[in-house]
């Protein structure tokens, strides 16, 4: 059973996203050893997503959300992250659950 785009559900959902995504900030400005850890639980829950909202995997902001993410992980496994990069990354990807918002695709 797929839920809608344009529920509160999903809508509810992008906004509590928002959150987890700004955590990553904090979490890599300290260098939290724990940041791999809840970066590949973000993207394993962002996966499943496409199985619960009807027609997700077909948007282009869905899609971007995911690969900027993914490099995000990339990048953080590095000895010495870019933080200013990283920091810009982010921001991104929070716009993108703002068009995600806004759009309900």
């Amino acid at each position: 059973m797929f839920i809608s785009k344009e529920s509160s559900l999903y809508l509810n959902y992008l906004t509590v996203l928002k959150n987890r995504v700004f955590k990553i900030l904090p979490l890599a400005e300290e260098n939290n050893e724990g940041l791999p850890k809840y970066l590949d639980s973000l993207l394993f829950e962002l996966y499943g997503l496409q199985y619960v909202i009807d027609g997700v995997k077909d948007s282009h902001n869905y899609i971007s959300l995911m690969s900027t993410l993914e490099a995000v992980q990339l990048e953080i496994i590095e000895p010495d992250i870019a933080l200013e990069f990283l920091r810009s990354e982010i921001l991104k990807s929070l716009n993108i659950i703002d068009k995600l918002l806004k759009r309900g695709v």
